[in-house]
């Protein structure tokens, strides 16, 4: 079916009929079918009981927009000013900024301060404004492009803003990652009006008409919200090892969605760097929220091994999609007709955001740990010009310790390009996997914040300084190594000072920021669970603001019976715990509840009043409390 033909029978297959009126149309239906099945039955002397009619289709039904008339926007961290279609602006997360200029032309009009650690950029439909969502303070700031200053900032009542799009309504959407909702905010009103509930870790929306499509960075769900009602209809899972999902591009003529994701593969026993994560592009058929599986692009056999696939560009008329890989600092462009690599372009630190101009000409990367921009001349895929747009003012050793980070670049962190520190720990959060192939059986990975407060590290205690990272790069990451020779063991010589790269990565490491507040809580059920949790002595262990001891425990849990045995674990802090589940070194309880349901030391259910330990819960999840 060509592309048009498919855009005018698309008009007809997802969009909501008003219930009422749905009704009335099935009832007028329903009895006219019944009218012709019984003359058929008298004309057959079939009696009209005798056969089952189909099942009705469920209401409501749902069509996709008409693509014609229905343009999709997608958050980015690079917008295009659709009025001129060469002016561009882009979120400068290490500077707090937002920087507008015509990379076409290698000019800087101006750059703008905002708010805090801005991660996603929208410009309205009628060109005048840009919509900058700020994640570590949770606001959305408001640029008057033609003034280049900010006219509002509005704050936004969850947390972690993450991306952000808007409409010609004048409504902007913007997902908050660590509260798991999407904020709706009125411009005209400069408001937020309203929240909608989501699934874990929203991240990247793209909006087609009145439909919303959320990704969730660490699941690899997508869900769909359906605007008019202000709720989801429906969440689908791209696979449960998919993860490292913040984009979606869309292709409104063919009603499908380009994914860029990482599967990690945390269930491998024989756990090695080559087969601990792989670089995919799923697609998803938006008709139905199904995958196309056999459209699935392997990147790491359709180019080569790359690292973070984390942003994509689509020229629906030449079939090229073009990925921007993150941690292998460079873009893929794929052919979508065989599948394959026809390209593969080096481009600057931690590409996250690209976008195509108007004729699909040029091909602009936003490399934000850098802060610059390469410009791609799509016909021969070369680079025209790396424009830097921010004049970067965080101290060195935080810049380059973040680079090393993020970096599956330098063979001395990884081996082939596979494995970032930031695969695994994206802004120093959890995968919230459990991975099988550990040395020591299964590991459930920790969060990152707060470093300096708990030693030792890593499950076992066996890491007295962060420095013995270095050990982590050379077994998993297959890395080189930053320090020079064979690596001092654990526990024995220090790492600290030997390498001022490793320095410099521990330093970035300790800068990790934790969320400002936990989601909301019921204040009277926490107080009793402070009181709760004081009565049971949890404080022997888990002592102080940090939540622990910095002692190893033997609290009998485990995935076989030698680890029920004898074997101690680090006692982990109580900070941040919902962002951490699951929990145990192995992951054994899936939700905090169930740390006080199974077996060991943490038994309470048979001793302690269910409401009681309800109370407990509710209060563990809101610490740290915020003054």
């Amino acid at each position: 079916m060509s592309d048009a033909a498919g855009s005018l029978r698309s008009q007809h297959q997802h969009r909501p009929v008003p219930p009422r009126l749905a009704v009335m149309a099935f009832a007028r239906r329903a009895a006219l079918a019944a009218l012709l099945f019984a003359a058929c039955c008298l004309l057959l002397s079939i009696p009209a009981g005798a056969q089952d009619l189909p099942a009705p289709t469920p209401l409501p039904l749902y069509a996709l927009p008409n693509a014609s008339l229905s343009r999709a926007s997608a958050s980015s961290s690079i917008a295009l000013v659709p009025g001129d279609g060469r002016t561009a602006v882009a979120a400068n997360m290490l500077n707090n900024t937002a920087t507008i200029f015509i990379p076409g032309q290698n000019l800087i009009l101006a750059e703008v301060r905002v708010g805090q650690d801005p991660r996603s950029v929208a410009i309205t439909p009628d060109s005048t404004r840009a919509l900058v969502a700020n994640r570590v303070d949770s606001t959305l700031s408001i640029i008057d492009i033609r003034q280049q200053q900010v006219t509002a900032t509005i704050p936004l009542g969850g947390t972690w803003a993450y991306g952000v799009v808007t409409d010609e309504s004048g409504l902007a959407y913007v997902s908050l990652m660590g509260s798991n909702e999407i904020a709706i905010v009125d411009l005209n009103a400069s408001a937020e009006t309203r929240r909608i509930p989501v699934p874990d870790h929203p991240a990247g929306l793209a909006l087609w008409g009145d439909f919303l499509y959320v990704t969730h960075f660490w699941s690899g769900q997508v869900s769909l919200i359906y605007l008019p009602q202000g709720r989801i209809i429906q969440t689908v899972s791209t696979g449960l090892d998919t993860g490292v999902f913040q984009a979606i591009e869309p292709d409104v003529t063919r009603g499908i969605a380009y994914l860029p994701q990482t599967r990690l593969n945390a269930q491998n026993t024989t756990l090695t760097y080559d087969t601990a994560a792989f670089p995919v592009v799923n697609v998803l058929d938006l008709r139905d929220l199904s995958l196309r599986r056999a459209s699935r692009v392997a990147l790491d056999t359709a180019d080569r091994p790359v690292n973070m696939p984390f942003a994509a560009a689509l020229d629906r008329f030449s079939q090229r999609l073009y990925v921007a890989n993150a941690g292998s600092n460079d873009v893929s462009v794929i052919d979508l007709n065989t599948g394959l690599a026809r390209a593969h372009i080096p481009v600057g630190d931690n590409p996250r955001g690209i976008i195509l101009n108007r004729d699909n000409s040029l091909l602009f990367v936003h490399n934000v740990l850098d802060g610059t921009v390469t410009t791609i001349q799509t016909i021969d895929q070369q680079i025209l010009n790396v424009l830097p747009i921010t004049n970067l003012t965080i101290p060195t050793d935080l810049l380059f310790g973040s680079q090393a980070f993020h970096s599956a670049v330098d063979p001395r962190l990884s081996a082939d390009g596979w494995l970032s520190c930031a695969t695994c720990h994206f802004d120093g959060l959890s995968d919230g996997r459990v991975w099988l192939g550990f040395p020591d059986g299964p590991r459930n990975t920790p969060l990152l914040y707060a470093l300096p407060e708990t030693v030792p590290y890593n499950w076992s205690g066996t890491w007295d300084e962060i420095e013995d990272v270095e050990l982590k790069i050379r077994w998993l990451l297959a890395g080189e190594g930053l320090v020079e020779g064979a690596p001092n063991p654990p526990m024995g010589s220090p790492h600290a000072g030997v390498s001022p790269d490793l320095d410099v990565l521990t330093t970035y490491l300790l800068s990790l920021r934790p969320p400002a507040s936990p989601p909301p809580h019921d204040s009277v059920l926490a107080a009793r669970g402070a009181e709760v949790f004081l009565e049971l002595n949890c404080t022997s262990c888990h002592v102080g603001t940090a939540g622990t001891s910095l002692e190893t425990y033997d609290v009998g849990v485990g995935q076989s019976p030698l680890e029920r045995r004898g074997t101690s674990f680090d006692t982990p802090s109580l900070r941040w715990l919902w962002l951490s589940a699951p929990y145990f070194h192995d992951g054994s309880a899936a939700t905090l509840r169930q740390v006080f349901e199974l077996p060991g030391a943490h038994q309470l259910v048979y001793d302690v009043p269910v409401q009681d330990v309800d109370a407990l819960v509710v209060y563990l999840l809101m610490l740290p409390t915020i003054p």
